[in-house]
C-alpha cells in the first residue's frame, strides 16, 4: 500500500528520482542525506498538526450538532452527511500526508564535486539550488538545543550571487547573500571540513580552468600585402625627412 501511494504521489508530482550531479570531476561526487531524526521530527510535528486538525473538527462537530438539533430534518440529515464527509475526507488524507513527509525526506539530496554543490528538497514544489565555489563566502555549522538532542546540525553555506535553481528556497543571508543549507544532517563537521578542503583546492588551482586562445590561421598573401605597405611608409618617411 505504501508502495502504490509512493509510485502515485511519484507519478503525479512528476518529480524525478535524483537530481543531476552539479559540475565537476565525475570522481569527484560525494552524496549526502539528512539523518534519521530528521524524519522522526518531521513525523512528529505532523502527529501533531493532524492531532489538533482532529480536535477542531471533532469540537466544530459537537457544537454544530447541539445546536442543530432545533432545524428540520432534512437539514440535520445534510449536517450529517457533511459531518461523515469531512472524517472521512480527513482519515483518508492521513496516508498521502505520512507519505509527503517520507519522501520530503528520501528525495532531500546534497551533492558537492570538486567545483560546486547542489541541494534540491520538496515534493509538490521541488526547489533546487546550485551554488559553484568561486561564490562561496563563508560556511558554518549551526545546531540547536534541540537539534542538539536529536544529534542533528545544519550547514549553511554562504554566497555571492549563487547558482541557478532558485536561491531563495533555502533562504537568504544579509547583504545579498545567498544561503544554501544542509538541514538536518548527523555529519555536519565532515561536511563543512570536506566543503572547506575542496574550497581551498579549488582557489589554490586557480579559480578554474584556464582559457585558452583559439587558433588563428592568417592568409601569406595578406603578410606580403602588409609588408609592401609598411616598406612604403618607411621610405615616404626617410623622403620626407631629406626634405
Amino acid at each position: 500500500m505504501a508502495n502504490w501511494i509512493k509510485a502515485q504521489i511519484l507519478r503525479m508530482m512528476l518529480v524525478p528520482s535524483e537530481p543531476h550531479p552539479p559540475a565537476g570531476s565525475p570522481g569527484s561526487i560525494q552524496v549526502f542525506h539528512a539523518g534519521r531524526n530528521y524524519l522522526k521530527w518531521r513525523l512528529f510535528i505532523w502527529a501533531i498538526a493532524n492531532f489538533f486538525a482532529f480536535c477542531g473538527i471533532a469540537i466544530a462537530y459537537v457544537s454544530l450538532s447541539l445546536g442543530i438539533r432545533r432545524a428540520p430534518e432534512w437539514a440535520q440529515l445534510t449536517w450529517q452527511g457533511w459531518e461523515i464527509l469531512s472524517f472521512t475526507a480527513f482519515l483518508a488524507s492521513l496516508p498521502f500526508t505520512y507519505m509527503q513527509q517520507k519522501l520530503n525526506y528520501e528525495l532531500r539530496w546534497y551533492m558537492v564535486t570538486d567545483r560546486s554543490l547542489r541541494i534540491r528538497s520538496g515534493i509538490w514544489s521541488v526547489q533546487e539550488l546550485t551554488t559553484t565555489f568561486a561564490n562561496i563566502q563563508e560556511v558554518r555549522v549551526m545546531s540547536g538545543p534541540l537539534q542538539k538532542v536529536l544529534g542533528l546540525a545544519d550547514v549553511a553555506v554562504f554566497s555571492a550571487g549563487g547558482g541557478g535553481g532558485g536561491s531563495t528556497a533555502h533562504g537568504g543571508g544579509g547583504g545579498g547573500a545567498h544561503v544554501a543549507r544542509f538541514d538536518g544532517v548527523e555529519n555536519a563537521s565532515e561536511i563543512r571540513d570536506l566543503i572547506i578542503d575542496r574550497l581551498r583546492r579549488y582557489r589554490d588551482s586557480g579559480l578554474g580552468e584556464v582559457a585558452h586562445a583559439p587558433d588563428v590561421t592568417v592568409d601569406p598573401d595578406a603578410i606580403a600585402a602588409a609588408r609592401t605597405v609598411l616598406d612604403e611608409v618607411r621610405a615616404l618617411r626617410a623622403s620626407l625627412g631629406t626634405g
